[in-house]
C-alpha cells in the first residue's frame, strides 16, 4: 500500500516509524525542519558546549506518559538521555506600570490551596467520567473561592497553556483543562523529564528509524485529490504523487484547505472549521525580566498575570549562566536581549471542537483519509499524540511488530 503522510511533526513521523517496512511510505512537511511542537535550541555555553533548551514541548511525565517513555526506549532513548526537572509555579502580577512586578491579591497559601483544589477536583472528574464537553467555568464557578483566587490561580494557569485570555480559559473544556493538573495519586510518581539534547531529538531519531520512508521537507501539500478511483497527493512544488491512504497531520485549516477540491469531504471540512487556535510565540533570553526582583522567589515556572493574559517564564540554572524561556505573545516589556524565538498556535480544546472532533473520529478511514495529532487527540500533550498514531498504524498496518513496543511495560512504569 501507497501511504502518504502530511506533518513531520511527531504525530506524522511517529506514523511513519510504525508503518516502516510494511507500506511505501511518503511523507511531506512545509518546513525545512522536522518536529512540529518538538523544537529545540542549542545556545552555547561558556566553554563553547551546547546546551539544549526546548521552545515546544519542555517536559514530559514518562512514568504517566505510557507511550512516550516505550517509544523512547524503542527508539534507544533510555534513562541516560532524559534528566528530571526540578517542580514549582509562582503567580505574579504585572501592574499599571509596564514591566513593575508585585504580589497578586492572592497569596502564596492560597493560591497553593487552589491549585490543590484543582488538582483534586480534575482527579475525581477522571474517575466520574464527566463529559469531555462540560467548561471549566461550570465546574469552577461554584468553588467558595474569591473572584480573584480564581482568574490568578486556577484559570491563569490553562489561559497560559492555551494562549487565551482567562476569559477565555473558563470557556475550555474541564476534562481537557483537568488532564494536565490532576493528582495522579499517592503511589504515582509525577516527576517530569526533557531530553538532554533537546526534545526535538525523539524527532531526529524518529526520522534515522524511518529507513523505507521518504521525507521531502520544504514541501507542503497543497490539496488531495481523487483520480480513476485513487488518492492523489499535490506538494507546493508541482509533485504529484499517487497514494492509496492520506494521513492529515496537520493544522485543522490547513487540512481544510488541502481538502478542499476532494470531493466527499465536505461535512470533513465543516467539522474542521470548528477548530480555533491562538497565537503563542516563545523567547530565550537570559534576562529575568519576569521574575521577581528576589532570586529567593524565583520557582522552575512563574506564571505572570497582566491584564486578560497570562504568560510562563520557565527558569534554566546553568553554571554558566542562567537561561529563560518566555511565553513574548502579549508582553508590553521585552528581554533586553533575545537569543531565539519561535511561533506556535494552539488549538482551543472547547466544547464545540470537542463534539466536531467526535465525529471526525467517526469518520477515520472513510475515502481513504485518516487524521492524526491534535485534530483527533482530547488532550494535546505528547502521550496522546503519539497515542494517535498508535491508532492510525493499527487500522493500516495492525502487524506492524513496532506498534507492540508501545505496549510493552517499560522499567519506568515499574519504578
Amino acid at each position: 500500500m501507497r501511504v502518504g503522510i502530511a506533518g513531520a511533526g511527531a504525530a506524522g513521523l511517529a506514523t511513519a516509524w510504525l508503518l516502516d517496512g510494511l507500506h511505501d511510505t511518503l511523507l511531506l512537511e512545509a518546513r525545512s525542519d522536522i518536529g512540529g511542537n518538538l523544537r529545540s535550541m542549542h545556545p552555547p555555553g561558556g566553554t563553547g558546549t551546547p546546551h539544549a533548551l526546548d521552545l515546544g514541548v519542555q517536559e514530559v511525565p514518562l512514568h504517566l506518559a505510557g507511550r512516550t517513555a516505550r517509544l523512547a526506549d524503542a527508539l534507544g532513548l533510555g534513562d541516560g538521555q532524559w534528566t528530571e526537572l526540578p517542580s514549582g509555579h509562582a503567580v505574579v502580577c504585572d501592574g499599571a506600570a509596564a514591566g513593575a512586578r508585585h504580589a497578586c491579591r492572592t497569596g502564596a497559601e492560597e493560591a497553593d490551596a487552589a491549585v490543590g483544589l484543582l488538582s483534586e477536583q480534575a482527579a475525581a472528574w477522571q474517575r466520574e467520567a464527566v463529559p469531555w464537553t462540560v467548561p471549566l467555568q461550570d465546574l469552577v464557578e461554584p468553588w467558595d473561592l474569591p473572584r480573584h483566587v480564581k482568574d490568578e490561580a486556577v484559570y491563569a494557569r490553562p489561559a497560559s497553556v492555551f494562549g487565551c485570555t482567562l476569559r477565555e480559559a473558563r470557556r475550555l473544556s474541564a476534562r481537557s483543562v483537568g488532564a494536565f493538573y490532576a493528582d495522579p495519586g499517592k503511589e504515582a510518581d509525577a516527576r517530569t523529564y526533557r531530553l538532554r539534547g533537546g526534545m526535538q531529538a525523539l524527532a531526529w531519531q524518529l526520522a534515522r528509524r524511518c529507513r523505507s520512508a521518504r521525507l521531502v521537507p520544504e514541501a507542503a501539500l497543497r490539496r488531495v485529490r481523487r483520480t480513476g478511483g485513487h488518492l492523489e497527493m499535490v506538494d507546493s512544488r508541482g509533485a504529484r504523487h499517487p497514494v492509496d491512504a492520506v494521513v492529515l497531520a496537520l493544522p485543522a485549516d490547513a487540512a481544510r484547505r488541502v481538502l478542499g477540491s476532494t470531493g466527499g469531504t465536505g461535512r470533513i471540512r465543516s467539522l474542521l472549521n470548528t477548530y480555533a487556535y491562538h497565537p503563542l510565540v516563545y523567547g530565550v533570553h537570559d534576562d529575568p525580566c519576569y521574575l521577581p526582583a528576589d532570586r529567593g522567589r524565583w520557582a522552575p515556572t512563574t506564571v505572570s498575570v497582566h491584564g486578560p493574559w497570562a504568560e510562563s517564564t520557565t527558569w534554566r540554572e546553568r553554571p554558566e549562566g542562567d537561561l529563560f524561556v518566555s511565553q513574548l505573545t502579549h508582553r508590553d516589556v521585552r528581554p533586553r536581549s533575545v537569543l531565539a524565538t519561535t511561533a506556535f498556535r494552539t488549538l482551543q480544546p472547547t466544547p464545540a471542537m470537542l463534539r466536531a472532533q467526535a465525529e471526525l473520529l467517526g469518520a477515520q478511514g472513510r475515502g481513504g483519509l485518516y487524521f492524526a495529532g491534535h485534530l483527533t487527540t482530547r488532550v494535546d500533550d505528547l502521550d496522546s499524540v503519539v497515542a494517535s498514531a498508535a491508532d492510525v498504524a493499527r487500522r493500516l498496518a495492525p502487524e506492524s511488530p513496532r506498534l507492540a513496543q508501545l505496549t510493552t511495560t517499560t522499567g519506568k512504569e515499574s519504578r
